[in-house]
């Protein structure tokens, strides 16, 4: 069996890089390599939950990923199968997510279970290219409310 782990950083606070992973809205802008625009995501990010991730390029050909989350632990580390629609070949992607110093965010993303080295390189540079389109797309995306001490009241017991 093949597989790969990138590692990078990327210049936005970990929770928007976590929701660039969770939210369907911002998945769909970055998700896609090469050609392709991912124009559905179906599915809840939470152990258990499947989804489907529909691509299609501006020439007709069309490509959707299936899986289920395994393990979703929020700002820290998302892990789930992935299979193409016109294979029975399921593999396991892990993402890990680390706070640094400057609000930057270091990321772990690793695949593995091909069978094929060259499925294996395919889906690496894949992940390479939606990578690269998250790191265009992050400045776009909406930052993560925050609560305003000011007007946060507490109940005394």
């Amino acid at each position: 069996m093949y597989e790969f782990t990138l590692k990078g950083s990327l210049n936005a606070d970990i929770q928007s890089i976590y929701q660039a992973f969770v939210n369907p809205t911002l998945i769909k802008k970055w998700c896609a390599p090469n050609n392709l625009v991912a124009t559905q995501f179906v599915g809840q990010v939470l152990p258990g939950e499947h989804f489907r991730l529909h691509l299609e390029s501006e020439d007709g050909f069309q490509q959707t990923v299936f899986g289920a989350y395994q393990e979703v632990i929020p700002n820290q580390k998302i892990s789930f199968t992935w299979r193409w629609e016109d294979t029975n070949d399921i593999s396991m992607v892990e993402v890990c997510l680390e706070n640094t110093h400057n609000d930057n965010t270091k990321f772990l993303l690793s695949q593995k279970g091909f069978r094929q080295k060259s499925d294996m390189l395919q889906q690496q540079f894949a992940w390479i290219d939606c990578l690269e389109n998250l790191s265009l797309y992050l400045p776009d995306f909406p930052k993560p409310v925050q609560p305003d001490p000011k007007t946060m009241s507490s109940v005394a017991a």
